[in-house]
């Protein structure tokens, strides 16, 4: 049986983050780790956006960048100062090539194809199993998902669900330094959902139709609405669509394992797409680098908490609320973006902000269907479960 110090199971954004991370430590430590995926990724088939005030280590797979943004919604449509963050664009393709690169130079990283079967914790070591070959590890990184019970008398189930199209303009109608974040001059009958552009040239730019709701869309819907927002709200008839994505990015307010034994969770898998607006790459970047430096510090990966509780409850309660339809996307983040300064509302949405900053937001915000929610979550938790459904539950949660 083959022994590496680490395996990485899973080979996308946060298991290549964490690898690029480590080569420092492995590098100061003589450490080995394998990384493991059913496919080496190379595709351009997905688009990672996030916002930061200073360049991180995946600078250089930047796609493109703003530092302004459009919001446009019922009670607000104006361009908003960002600085000094900046918006940025990281295509997959890219991420993979720079990722590619930074491992393959290093003899200590040991990559291979392979479906992971089954990952257990025995005595002091880790155990995966890839096509009915074991392996074992002091620690096994994971971002495979977790197999999850649903409580939905508990808990809220939402999906992000999108389609975007590269598209190629006839005209110059872009603004490249300004990328819209939200336009809610969409239909809200299918769910809380909106535009948003990304320009890439003066004739160009990435158009993704977003929607929040407990399911995905027929396919043709999302063209239907791309088509429209082209057509009325960019004034283009001329255009030819060059690249195409879709994904559905699970939103819910459901605990997740952050670890397991000697498994720890990364990406969605650990619970770090962010419940209520499905952002994950820099929250994948934060835990990474928090594992990096716990590993340099103590040997071992385990990190209490990266953020307090309490902004998985204000995901919550935001989830409640959009489930609930008793307020609407465009309603909440219209009174957010009016009220607030676009700073103060990112740096709340990376889970920075302190208890004064929030009650600043909150009370822009309308207070009594928040406190309604807040009390209708509340009330949730505290409803007896069955004996049985406990256990399992919390089987579930270890």
């Amino acid at each position: 049986m083959k022994h590496f110090d680490y395996i990485i199971a899973g080979g996308g954004c946060a298991g290549r983050s964490l690898a690029v991370r480590m080569l420092p430590y492995l590098k100061a430590t003589n450490k080995h780790i394998l990384i493991v995926d059913r496919i080496n990724k190379k595709d351009n088939d997905k688009t990672w956006c996030f916002w930061e005030k200073h360049d991180d280590i995946f600078e250089s797979a930047v796609y493109r960048k703003w530092n302004q943004l459009y919001f446009s919604g019922n009670l607000i449509s104006q361009k908003l100062d960002i600085s000094p963050y900046n918006y940025k664009m990281i295509r997959s393709g890219d991420f993979y090539a720079l990722t590619d690169q930074k491992i393959s130079g290093d003899d200590r990283v040991n990559t291979i194809e392979g479906n992971v079967e089954i990952l257990y914790t025995e005595n002091d070591l880790a155990y995966a199993v890839i096509d009915g070959v074991k392996f074992s590890a002091d620690y096994i990184f994971s971002s495979i998902p977790q197999a999850q019970k649903k409580e939905p008398g508990i808990y809220q189930y939402l999906l992000q669900h999108f389609q975007g199209w590269v598209i190629q303009t006839d005209s110059e109608i872009f603004s490249p330094e300004c990328a819209t974040l939200m336009d809610f001059n969409t239909s809200q009958d299918a769910g809380t959902s909106f535009i948003y552009v990304l320009p890439l040239a003066p004739d160009s730019a990435l158009v993704e139709y977003t929607v929040f709701s407990g399911q995905v869309l027929a396919r043709q819907e999302y063209t239907a609405a791309l088509k429209q927002y082209i057509r009325e709200q960019l004034n283009c008839e001329h255009y030819t669509i060059k690249e195409e994505e879709y994904g559905v990015i699970p939103m819910s307010d459901h605990p997740v394992s952050k670890q397991e034994g000697r498994i720890v969770y990364l990406g969605t898998a650990g619970g770090f797409t962010k419940g209520s607006t499905g952002y994950t790459f820099r929250f994948i970047q934060k835990h990474t680098t928090a594992i990096v430096k716990q590993l340099s510090k103590s040997g071992n990966p385990y990190i209490s908490s990266l953020f307090s509780d309490r902004f998985n409850t204000y995901d919550a309660i935001l989830l409640h609320l959009l489930d609930s339809r008793r307020l609407s996307g465009k309603e909440i983040f219209s009174a957010m973006f009016k009220k607030n300064q676009a700073v103060q509302i990112l740096k709340f949405l990376d889970n920075e902000t302190s208890i004064i900053e929030e009650l600043k937001i909150f009370s822009t915000l309308h207070k009594k269907e928040f406190l309604l929610a807040l009390l209708s979550r509340t009330l949730k938790l505290m409803k007896p479960v069955h004996p049985f459904k406990a256990q399992e539950s919390n089987r579930n949660r270890q």
